[in-house]
């Protein structure tokens, strides 16, 4: 059976620029980051706005709340009514890398505190709504409840790419038919200090001699990245589906890839093998189309760690060949934070704002590319893009790549 296209119908984001995708779009193509190394917190974080809601939803975690957000401004933006229309061709999948880690964390040191203050035991038993306040992908869970999703209701957890592989499934799911829409991404809040420092202590955070420093993917003065809040969702759609009820794509959805390398939990391949391989896949071997659309830009997954970030041109290369040394290439974590799970649904959303307006936005901070990368072509101002694709990269512990490719519409 021919595979089905796949269109982009709805985005909704939270990110520290704010809630909704006009204020994603705004910092896209604005000119400074949103992680601030001087507001006293340490590590930094780029940290979301709060969230108005209702008491059912307040009771639920930080990352189910993003989730929410940002699935109920895509819903809208698709222009969907308020209840599934044929419920059972429905579906969601949504990715997170911690859920709601962060607030059990918190939950624990309060019990405890408790629990030193009443020697009796802890002052409060829990409650039964914690179950589902905790469970991960209750954000997910509770929109299709909510909109009346009767089709398959999904969780995917596997690191930076689990909002990436969350859109290519669901994307894979409408393309061979077994369902017509799917609300898909993410969210992530890597917001306690202890996790922070987690990951400040396995020396991923940018630290230059004790302080915090700037997140520079691919320059010469690069030493990690930034962590940040964040939710992006996509709603994706048969063709067929949106024509019918005539509502014209964002963008179109046309390749997806997913790999491993077998070659470290923590570590990338030098050569950048796994990234290469997804990357193929994604340009031509999938199930989404027998071709990709030429391909005018890289959105690149670019944490700004020196070895992360040279594996990844090194694989770009050894995919793309010659071609790669003159695609023009954007890294977003400066702007974002890097988001873990959610990344990639947030930095897809950005990806469909920059393809609407025909830019490619810049990385922020770069001055000096590195030069022991492959040669490349790191934005460091708009450009107008030349060709209708884009290529979105994701990259995670455990040697786990996702690739997709955007069309423009």
């Amino acid at each position: 059976m021919k595979a089905r296209e796949v269109w982009i119908t709805g985005c909704g984001a939270v990110t520290a620029a704010g809630t909704g995708t006009p204020a994603l779009e705004a910092a896209l193509f604005g000119d400074r980051p949103l992680v601030v190394l001087g507001d006293g917190e340490s590590p930094p974080v780029g940290r979301a706005p709060e969230l108005p809601a209702t008491r059912r939803v307040r009771r639920l975690d930080r990352c189910a709340r993003l989730f929410l957000a940002a699935a109920t401004e895509a819903w809208e933006d698709a222009g969907l009514p308020d209840t599934a229309p044929e419920p059972d061709r429905c579906a969601l999948i949504e990715g997170s890398s911690l859920g709601p880690m962060c607030e059990l964390i918190e939950e624990s040191e309060k019990a405890g505190a408790r629990m030193d203050a009443d020697s009796a035991g802890p002052a409060r038993r829990g409650r039964p709504f914690d179950l589902v306040r905790f469970m991960t992908g209750a954000g997910g869970a509770l929109f299709a409840q909510t909109r009346g999703v009767a089709g398959p209701v999904l969780h995917v957890s596997c690191g930076s790419v689990s909002s990436t592989s969350a859109i290519g499934e669901a994307a894979a799911w409408v393309a061979s038919g077994r369902a017509d829409l799917v609300v898909a991404g993410g969210a992530d809040s890597p917001v306690h200090p202890d996790v922070r420092e987690l990951f400040r202590a396995a020396g991923i955070l940018a630290y230059r001699d004790g302080a915090p420093a700037a997140c520079l993917p691919f320059d010469e003065r690069r030493c990690g990245t930034w962590l940040g809040e964040g939710a992006g969702v996509v709603v994706l759609e048969s063709a067929e589906r949106a024509r019918a009820r005539g509502h014209e794509p964002l963008a179109m959805l046309a390749g997806y890839g997913l790999s491993c390398e077998p070659n470290s939990m923590t570590a990338p391949d030098p050569a950048g093998g796994g990234l290469a391989a997804a990357v193929r896949e994604a340009l031509g071997t999938g199930s989404l189309s027998s071709g990709a659309p030429g391909i005018g830009w890289i959105k690149a997954h670019a944490t700004g760690t020196p070895k992360g970030d040279a594996a990844e041109c090194r694989g770009l290369a050894a995919a793309l060949g010659p071609g790669f040394a003159d695609l023009p290439i954007t890294g977003l974590k400066p702007l974002l934070g890097h988001c873990l799970g959610a990344s990639g649904a947030v930095e897809a959303v950005a990806a469909v704002l920059a393809l609407r307006r025909a830019v490619v936005p810049a990385t922020l901070g770069m001055e000096r590319i590195d030069p022991d990368l492959p040669p490349c072509r790191v934005v460091t101002g708009p450009l107008s893009l030349k060709a209708p694709g884009a290529l979105l990269l994701s990259e995670s512990f455990g040697g786990r790549s996702a690739a997709l490719v955007l069309r423009a519409a």
